[in-house]
């Protein structure tokens, strides 16, 4: 069978961004397994819960989740409780770590369905920079990694004994740090493969003394010029070793001749449609083989020495559109599971195939039953001891809380930015709430009972995204996406929602093309300019401002490029947000000019965009300690402006929540004039003024109010905390943005896992 040299570029770069993050390792399926008549689905962190491992159970024709393990019954936050899964005899070992260090639960496996399981035995790792983590379980055998050394992680084995002795431990070995590494076990036979560095370490066992040791290692073939996540799966069955070439979209075969594993040749897909991601996951069970791919997987039996093609899965349709999962197979019998822990926005989902009927057959979708934060109206909330209705709080009041499951999006659709609508008409004030797969709309006039309008989903034959972002003009919203495909930019008349008394589903009034995604929206409306930044299309204007005339709502008009030489990452003058305005500072070159203030990644640039046709680079500056310029604002006066540094928190550049202040008072030469610190760690994210105030949601600080009376001296007068439960700052969950400029005092914040809060700091903004 002839293939190409490399998967399509698109697909490969489709692939490369599903591949599974240390985060989504974490969620529901990011480890999966099934042990006689049970599924077992680890989802070793949540923001709120502790790891659990869900317990699935036949319920006639469907599966039902009959138990929900967590570590010691109880659990806590943190504790990445099943994180690995393994089946040895008649136990299931459960690895974690986390909070309360490295871990191996053991449960029998006849009381694992019982309401009140609890391991029968535990295994405690000396925690050294690492989770105590289940590797592999064969036979009668379990590997396990227990601690780092400076040479990998320590792996152990481990034996049944009897009744009595669940385990036995043998001999323990380093296993190379591998980064997304994978690992087979069968008799005498350990596969571990590390496809950050396109290599396969082997292991086997002495004749002499029934002791582990390394022998060989496994490569691609031919020289490859870049990675080619070899060893990304691995597996033993029918005699072979099978890796897993997922660039490429093949599973080499390994057989031992003359004491060495020597390559015999290679599977590949029967359909070329399934290339991209095929040997994303690897899975036997006596003679059959069953390869993962995107959304489905591809079945072999052992005929004759060689592998012949049983069928493929039906394909399976994951909301939140990963293309291909991140995914992980097991297979006993005839039931398989394919588990995605991207799907469904990242919640993570589990699809359940079945032969019985002599092809593999989709038999169920397992998903974890998590109540969802409970709603809060009908009345104001106050911030009393520093607590309103369980979130932290000072000086600021909850009126009401929407949780995403409200807001109209998909299974996990989390929230990123919010700006407001005030009708000019009716005086009614809504939110716009943008959500990973389309924009909700809530109308706040009563802030303490908001009423959910619709959802404008996102633009047909786009994905979702992480960044969607949206502005008002002239009573219309514009909506752009990044990483979204084939998104453009979405136009809706706002005043649509006027007649709306049922919750509706809306589409666009109006589509702009010349940019496919953005990954920002800006819009001076005094001038009926919208600047699109960090855009892809025909004319992405080098990731900065692509300038587009708004002034006819719905019929949108390319208007220019402008990107400022040698800033932003690669140079071309990438912007990753900014702030147009008909200048009106102390710096009298330039008033009565329309001035951008962008944050571009690697400087602050000032740029001059009054003439579209020639736009001119004003000024850039950098400054101290900087990893990435993300996002600002100007003070109402266009005298100072205040911005923020997404990286410069978690890259330990500084020790605390950093907000630069600029003096703009000549434009030509912006001056930092000092940095303030918040008592915070967190990250920072979106910053707006009003007045003497300045509302920053620095994620998992939640909402923060600062006087900027003394500007030079930001004193915080008032905060919210979205995310009280997380002890850990660091983060990029909680707060994404804020919209405080509601005349009735009523400020909307967009809290990504959690929902919509509603809230009203106690002192008013004193403006002009």
């Amino acid at each position: 069978m002839q293939r190409s040299a490399t998967i399509p570029t698109l697909a490969a770069a489709a692939l490369l961004a599903a591949l599974p993050s240390p985060a989504s390792a974490q969620a529901f399926g990011g480890a999966v397994l099934i042990a006689d008549d049970y599924i077992l689905v680890g989802e070793s962190a949540h923001e709120r819960e502790p790891g659990t491992v869900w317990v699935f159970a036949r319920d006639g024709d469907e599966w039902a989740s009959v138990a929900a393990l967590t570590r010691g019954g109880i659990g806590r936050t943190g504790d990445r409780f099943g994180q690995a899964l393994a089946h040895v005899g008649d136990f299931v070992f459960v690895g974690g770590g986390g909070v309360d260090g490295g871990q191996i639960d053991i449960y029998r496996l006849r009381d694992i369905a019982s309401p009140n399981a609890m391991a029968e035995s535990i295994l405690t790792a000396t925690h050294i920079g690492v989770d105590a983590t289940v590797l592999a379980g064969s036979g009668n055998e379990l590997m396990a990694s227990m601690r780092r050394t400076p040479e990998g992680h320590l792996v152990m084995s481990m034996r049944p004994v009897s009744e009595d002795e669940v385990l036995s431990p043998g001999n323990s070995f380093a296993v190379p740090f591998g980064g997304l590494s994978s690992y087979a076990l069968a008799d005498n036979l350990l596969v571990v493969g590390n496809p950050n560095e396109d290599i396969v370490h082997l292991y086997e066992r002495r004749d002499s003394d029934g002791d582990w040791e390394p022998t060989g290692t496994l490569s691609p073939p031919g020289e490859p010029d870049e990675r080619t996540l070899f060893g990304y799966s691995v597996a033993v069955a029918g005699g072979e070793i099978l890796v897993g070439q997922m660039r490429d979209g093949v599973v080499h075969r390994y057989a031992k001749a003359d004491g060495n594993w020597q390559r015999t040749g290679t599977l590949e897909p029967a359909d070329e449609s399934m290339r991209p991601g095929y040997g994303v996951s690897l899975a036997a069970d006596g003679e059959t083989l069953l390869v993962g791919a995107a959304q489905r997987f591809q079945a072999y039996r052992r005929s004759g020495g060689d592998w012949v093609e049983a069928g493929a899965s039906t394909q399976y349709e994951p909301d939140g559109g990963a293309v291909p999962p991140a995914a992980r197979l097991s297979l006993e019998g005839q039931v398989a599971v394919l588990a995605d822990p991207s799907a469904d926005h990242g919640l993570g989902a589990v699809t359940v195939f079945s032969a019985e009927s002599g092809e593999w057959a989709h038999a169920g979708r397992l998903v974890a039953d998590r109540d969802p934060l409970p709603a809060i109206s009908g009345g104001e909330v106050t911030c009393e001891d520093g607590e309103a209705a369980g979130y932290d709080c000072d000086e600021v009041d909850l009126l009401a809380f929407v949780p995403w499951e409200e807001l109209g999006g998909g299974r996990g659709a989390r929230l990123n930015d919010v700006w407001g609508w005030t009708d000019p008409v009716s005086g009614r004030e809504y939110a716009i709430v943008c959500l990973m797969d389309g924009t909700s709309f809530v109308d706040v006039t009563d802030p303490s009972n908001p009423r959910f309008l619709g959802y404008l989903p996102m633009t047909p034959g786009s994905r979702a995204a992480v960044w969607r972002d949206a502005k008002v003009f002239n009573n219309h919203v514009f909506i752009v996406a990044d990483g979204a495909g084939e998104h453009g930019m979405q136009v809706f008349d706002l005043t649509r929602l006027r007649d709306v008394t049922e919750p509706a589903t809306f589409e666009a009034d109006a589509l702009y093309t010349e940019i496919t995604s953005s990954h920002n929206v800006a819009i001076n409306e005094e001038t009926g300019f919208a600047y699109l930044v960090g855009s892809s299309g025909t004319e992405s204007c080098g990731g900065g401002s692509h300038m587009v005339d708004i002034n006819d709502p719905l019929n949108p008009v390319f208007a220019g490029c402008f990107a400022h030489p040698n800033t932003g990452r690669g140079g071309t003058g990438n912007s990753h947000d900014t702030q147009c305005v008909i200048y009106h500072g102390p710096d009298e070159d330039y008033q009565g000019r329309e001035i951008c203030v962008n944050s571009n990644e690697t400087a602050l640039s000032v740029a001059d965009v009054s003439d579209k046709d020639n736009p001119v680079a004003v000024s850039s500056a950098a400054y101290p300690n900087i990893a990435y310029a993300h996002q600002g604002w100007l003070t109402d006066d266009h005298r100072y402006f205040y911005s923020n540094d997404e990286l410069d928190e978690v890259n330990g550049l500084v020790e605390a929540t950093r907000t630069l202040v600029w003096d703009l008072e000549d434009l030509d030469d912006p001056l930092l004039l000092t940095e303030y610190y918040s008592d915070t760690q967190a990250t920072d994210h979106n910053l707006y003024i009003r007045g003497n105030r300045l509302y920053m949601t620095n994620n998992r600080a939640g909402l923060r109010v600062l006087d900027i009376s003394d500007p030079e001296n930001p004193v915080e007068v008032g905060h919210f905390d979205t995310t009280p439960w997380s002890a850990d700052e660091s983060g990029f969950d909680g707060t994404w943005s804020v919209y405080p400029y509601f005349e009735t005092g009523t400020v909307v914040i967009s809290s990504r896992r959690e929902g919509l809060f509603i809230v009203k700091p106690r002192v008013r903004p004193l403006i002009g």
